[in-house]
């Protein structure tokens, strides 16, 4: 297994260290009670037939069923307590690792994929600790049942030694083989979910292009590798069942064989037999071990799933602070020699951008030239592969998180609802944002009106309602208007609205930020008219700088505004390409 599942399975141990001592100690004591029964119960036996002392034995019997039971019962309770805890921590790293890497992070299967390895694989990492515990476990009274086989007798205990190198192959086999086949079980219901999860979300783009046919057919293609690994597994599990099933009872009759030869020798007393027979089956519950094997194996592939996120590197902030405090004072933004690629292909190349403090900056260009990806820098989202990008004139790497949170805002095309409700949603990013500031908002973005329509207005569930793409724009536009920024960057964020509404927040927004920097990923000749500098960009470089009333007279530049929308690509949706 790689490097990163290893770490992450030791790291989830490391956190359950207390409640595994806790699970040990419960479990050894579990194991003591089930180890002293037969012995005791042997005793209670010879007493019965000698007919001294038989009441003390059967009291000391009932004794050890009580602690075992309670014990046993207690075990599983904290088993159960552990496993959900660990499935919390895969969960959060991974969830961690993707969201913190930032919206450059790229993974194989996407949305569904991801959806896919934080339930399923998490679930099955979530194994490892309580599997590896209870397989220590397992492994105490089938050590102690073959010493008390010796002790009891040299035959036995030779008999019952001979059958456990055939136990042993079998157990070492089932995890070997096991491994692989749940890694390819896995890696099959990942590329299942991630397909479904991409034809859910095109749902409307599937419907119109009357591609339904096609579209399930790639979806279920894997099904039937999954279905094949699936029965491997199965195949597997029957056939190390099926030798198990023939070796431990063959290998009690053998014992019990032994036994009665040396009760009928006068070795060994009717007890003695009695508890041998017992310490047998104990010792044949090695069969067992291959549950805990098996699910250690689970265990291991889920947490090399896991990995692929948990190796994402995160994005790593720095301690210096922007000049200046007053959110009237602009910030400038910089790209020098900027090159950023993605998936092979060179999105920017050696572009040079200054926008200064204060003012408005367009961003024009087709799609695909890099207009949101030079936003992103800008607000350091991510960052580039070669060059710097500057922010107040102090390197946007070595800001602090802090300091990018209260200076700079985003607005996007697309913006996600989050939070409980819409209040909720309006003020992501801005925790001490007041009702009051929400309410302003909403009044600049002009979302106040159809808020207020909602059925508990701002304290609607996100999840209730149904939105234009308009609506949910302007809800995008309030949560940029909630607090005051320094920077202002638009992503086409007004895209879906009508000329008039644009013109109207556009005002909005110029008031409220008077003295900000605002950059916009412009696809409205209307908007960059209203800039005052526009900086088109065309297939990743910087083709030309101006008013929109200077560029107007290029050619190329009017084709822009002219020509149909070009077909937008789903990274052009998740706004990493434009």
């Amino acid at each position: 297994m790689g490097g990163t599942g290893t770490r992450l399975l030791r790291t989830a141990a490391r956190a359950q260290a207390a409640g595994a001592a806790v699970l040990v100690a419960t479990g050894c004591v579990s194991a003591a009670a089930q180890l002293a029964l037969p012995a005791v119960l042997g005793k209670a036996v010879d007493a019965l037939i000698g007919g001294i002392g038989f009441g003390r034995w059967l009291a000391a019997c009932l004794a050890l069923v009580v602690v075992y039971v309670a014990f046993e019962a207690y075990s599983d309770y904290r088993a159960g307590v552990m496993q959900a805890r660990s499935a919390l921590f895969f969960r959060r790293t991974a969830a961690g690792r993707l969201v913190g890497a930032g919206p450059r992070a790229r993974t194989d299967g996407g949305p569904g994929g991801f959806a896919a390895c934080i339930l399923e694989s998490a679930a099955a990492a979530a194994m490892g600790t309580n599997a590896a515990v209870w397989l220590a476990l397992s492994l105490l009274p089938a050590l102690v049942s073959l010493f008390m086989l010796w002790w009891t007798d040299v035959w036995i205990g030779l008999v019952f030694s001979c059958g456990l190198p055939v136990v042993a192959w079998c157990l070492r086999s089932f995890a070997v083989d096991s491994s692989l086949l749940v890694t390819r079980y896995l890696e099959e219901q990942s590329t299942v979910s991630s397909r479904l999860a991409e034809a859910l979300g095109g749902a409307r783009t599937i419907a119109a292009s009357h591609t339904l046919e096609r579209e399930v057919a790639r979806v279920v293609e894997p099904l039937p590798r999954l279905r094949r690994s699936g029965d491997a597994l199965w195949r597997l599990q029957a056939k190390v069942t099926a030798q198990s099933n023939v070796v431990f009872p063959l290998l009690n009759i053998a014992v019990l064989a032994t036994a009665g030869l040396e009760l009928g020798r006068g070795r060994i007393s009717s007890g003695q037999l009695l508890a041998a027979s017992e310490y047998a089956a104990m010792g044949t519950g090695l069969g067992m071990t291959v549950l805990f094997v098996n699910q250690l194996a689970r265990a291991r592939s889920g947490a090399e799933q896991l990995g692929t996120y948990a190796a994402l590197p995160p994005m790593e902030y720095g301690a210096a602070e922007l000049p200046g405090s007053a959110p009237s004072t602009g910030l400038g933004a910089e790209l020098r020699d900027v090159t950023v690629r993605r998936a092979g292909r060179t999105v920017l190349s050696g572009v040079d951008i200054a926008v200064p403090p204060g003012g408005m900056v367009a961003l024009v260009g087709r799609s695909g030239s890099g207009k949101s990806t030079v936003a992103a820098l800008m607000g350091r989202l991510f960052d580039p592969d070669r060059g710097s990008v500057l922010i107040g004139g102090v390197p946007a790497r070595t800001l602090s998180r802090a300091a990018l949170r209260r200076s700079v805002v985003f607005a996007f095309e697309r913006p996600e609802l989050i939070g409980d409700d819409i209040a909720d949603t309006i003020v992501a990013g801005a925790p001490n944002a007041t009702l009051d500031d929400v309410v302003r908002a909403a009044g600049l973005a002009r979302a106040a009106s159809f808020i207020e329509k909602m059925p508990d207005g701002y304290r609607t569930g996100v999840e209730s309602v149904v939105l234009s793409g308009g609506e949910m724009q302007r809800l995008g536009l309030a949560r940029a208007f909630v607090r005051p920024a320094r920077l202002v960057l638009l992503d086409d964020a007004t895209s879906s609205l009508d000329m008039a509404t644009e013109y109207e927040i556009d005002r909005a927004l110029a008031a409220d930020t008077s003295g900000a920097t605002r950059v916009i990923v412009a696809h409205r000749a209307s908007s960059a008219a209203r800039a005052d500098t526009v900086v088109w960009l065309d297939a990743g470089q910087v083709r030309a700088t101006g008013t929109h009333g200077e560029l107007w007279e290029l050619p190329g530049y009017r084709a822009i505004f002219q020509e149909p929308p070009e077909p937008r690509t789903p990274l052009d949706a998740a706004g990493a390409t434009r």
